[in-house]
């Protein structure tokens, strides 16, 4: 086995092996070469402009034969402290080959050392675009990577659950209050535009769903039919009146009538007032994600 450092010229074997470890993740789709090669942008030197300004990208590769065994792709920013905090914006492993996952994780952790990190997240906000939705993290699909980012020091610091309504289909329902609605398309990555529903009452907005298409995370032609909200917010002094189910139901009557047959939406794991609602209203929990996070024991000078 031989670790190397991240050339544009591994791309293929890369590819290959993003799309075998992540075949069982939901929303994950296979991606083309161009578009890893896109997020390795940065790592060599090229612009980024999905990194949101970490600094000093690298990644590892372990090779056997020819065939990736495990990968890491790193890098900084500086927190509001005015301290450096290590990212991990993908890492991963086949099964089975612990030992090929391990040197390079030690690798990458070695690297951040020298940019004098203090702790270190890894698939936080940072990941990239194409792996899963919004508030999708590590998935527990990957749970051999989870676990040896817990032998390794690493806690989980967020946890996401991800629910998906497939042939979703909503019935009609009255608006629980006198309001008025809005209804804005803009058009996005995915093949079908998005949607932001707003209530106002009074010329006052009171709430808001905003829903965008698959397309935004990924090209692949599955995704275009997914449609993911990604907020659904209700103005205090409103809540508990039923605003929240009308807006959703409105917005996703509304995306049906232009091509979206699945829906998706996520909540953090504790938010347990969230997950009944949205269980409740024909949503089934799909996957659980994790942000990980360690606080280095030894920072280099």
């Amino acid at each position: 086995m031989e670790i190397l450092q991240y050339t544009p010229d591994l791309q293929t074997p890369l590819t290959q092996f993003y799309n075998r470890l992540t075949v069982n993740v939901p929303h994950c789709y296979p991606v083309k070469e161009a578009e890893l090669a896109d997020a390795m942008c940065s790592v060599t030197g090229q612009s980024d402009n999905t990194n949101d300004g970490l600094e000093a990208e690298t990644a590892f590769v372990a090779m056997q034969n020819g065939v990736v065994q495990a990968f890491i792709h790193v890098g900084y920013y500086e927190s509001d402290e005015k301290v450096n905090i290590g990212v991990i914006r993908f890492f991963g492993y086949e099964r089975g080959a612990r030992n090929a996952g391990q040197t390079v994780l030690e690798k990458a952790e070695t690297y951040l050392k020298t940019c004098n990190v203090t702790q270190i997240t890894a698939f936080s906000s940072y990941r990239y675009r194409f792996y899963s939705l919004e508030y999708a993290n590590l998935s527990n699909a990957l749970d051999h990577v989870h676990a040896l980012l817990g032998f390794n020091g690493y806690h989980p610091e967020q946890n996401w659950i991800v629910l998906d309504w497939e042939n979703y289909d909503v019935t009609s329902i009255s608006p629980p209050i006198p309001i008025t609605l809005s209804v804005d398309w803009k058009e996005g990555r995915g093949k079908l535009p998005n949607c932001t529903v707003t209530a106002h009452q009074d010329g006052e907005k009171v709430g808001e769903c905003e829903s965008v298409s698959g397309g935004k995370f990924s090209s692949h032609p599955d995704a275009q039919d997914w449609v993911y909200t990604e907020w659904l917010g209700i103005e205090d002094d409103f809540q508990g009146k039923g605003l929240g189910k009308y807006l959703l139901f409105y917005s996703l009557q509304e995306m049906h009538k232009v091509g979206y047959r699945h829906a998706s939406i996520s909540t953090s794991w504790n938010n347990s007032r969230a997950l009944l609602f949205y269980s409740n209203c024909g949503y089934r929990a799909a996957d659980c994600t994790h942000v990980f996070e360690k606080v280095l024991s030894e920072i280099a000078v």
